[in-house]
């Protein structure tokens, strides 16, 4: 068995965070999904969450295979959907899951899924109870992990660069 964890990224590690998503940016334009083919996330966007503490790395078995972004801060295109509503008991204070790659070589072993996971259990250390993340409408592999994890589609939205986006939210 595998053994799995999460850490906080640090800023001498922007080149390994560069690197997983830019093959992440790889397998989404493979499978004919248009998230993140137009720049973003970009370094300073990436140096951002690493400066903000929010980007952490999935750790499998002492090797880095992915990276995300736990926003503790909400999101101003999350205040709004366009289609559908957020539960009626929402919390003022909510966690987003931002991000998330898993490096080439590793996808398909489940590892998107153990890194949400663990990012449950980060924001309930951190006392949010509300938690929520959205995926490209086009992007049925991440789709399929955020259901998993049982997280209810709310919705839709508009990301900042205006990707259409269903959005899902989830108790904990």
């Amino acid at each position: 068995m595998a053994i799995t964890y999460v850490r906080k990224v640090r800023a001498a590690e922007l080149k390994t965070v560069v690197r997983i998503i830019n093959e992440a940016k790889q397998v989404l334009q493979s499978r004919n999904v248009d998230l993140w083919q137009k720049g973003y996330p970009d370094q300073t966007v990436l140096k951002d969450d690493i400066a903000r503490q929010i980007a952490y790395f999935l750790i499998c078995d002492e090797q880095i295979v992915g990276v995300a972004a736990l926003e503790d801060q909400g999101e101003a295109h999350y205040e709004q959907l366009i289609e559908g509503s957020w539960s009626k008991d929402s919390k003022e204070q909510y966690a987003v899951i931002h991000r998330v790659a898993i490096c080439q070589g590793h996808q398909g072993e489940g590892l998107a899924s153990t890194f949400i996971q663990h990012l449950l259990s980060v924001a309930a250390v951190a006392d949010f109870k509300d938690i929520r993340i959205d995926t490209h409408v086009d992007n049925v592999p991440m789709q399929h992990v955020i259901l998993k994890n049982g997280f209810q589609q709310c919705g839709r939205l508009e990301d900042s660069l205006h990707t259409p986006c269903f959005a899902y939210q989830k108790f904990i």
